[in-house]
């Protein structure tokens, strides 16, 4: 189960996890958003997270099969 977490949850929750974690606590000079600090809601680029997500879990399921001793803990 942890395996499965590890190989599918985490890459797809990470891309918006630190997305929403730098939008919320950079600066609006270093790209922070101006709708936090105003304490309001701002869309999210779903579109772009979901892709970068999607492309993690390629990654790292590409990278599992190829190389399965990484699992043999």
């Amino acid at each position: 189960m942890i395996r499965l977490v590890l190989l599918f949850v985490v890459p797809l929750v990470t891309p918006t996890g630190l997305f929403i974690l730098w939008r919320a606590f950079a600066p609006p000079k270093l790209g922070g958003s101006r709708a936090i600090a105003r304490e309001d809601w701002e869309p999210l680029p779903w579109p772009w997270l979901i892709l970068s997500g999607g492309l993690l879990v390629i990654i790292s399921v590409f990278t599992i099969i190829a190389y399965p001793e990484l699992l043999d803990f």
